[in-house]
């Protein structure tokens, strides 16, 4: 899971030294200590599915047509990201 930390004012120290406020991280286990000092900001990826993370335009592309979304010619990177995101969650949904 992603996480951001709010730890007030100057964040958490943690095994690898301090992590400043608003620090998001990728954990799979919070560590002991840092309840109500962090919030969640995104889920583990769903069994199966494509990592979206560090992929060009030309891999995203890719995975929209796979999974059944359709992008617009001019999409940006975000853009296709966002309809691939909705179609999954929609998807969850049914």
């Amino acid at each position: 899971m992603r996480i951001r930390l709010t730890a007030e004012p100057t964040g958490i120290y943690g095994a690898k030294g301090q992590f400043p406020t608003g620090t998001e991280l990728d954990v799979k286990d919070v560590p002991a200590g840092w309840a109500g000092r962090y919030i969640v900001v995104g889920e583990d990826p769903k069994e199966g599915s494509v990592a979206l993370t560090g992929k060009n335009k030309a891999q995203l592309l890719e995975i929209a047509k796979a999974e059944g979304v359709e992008v617009e010619d001019d999409a940006t990177n975000n853009d296709i990201k966002s309809a691939i995101e909705l179609a999954r969650e929609e998807a969850a949904k049914a």
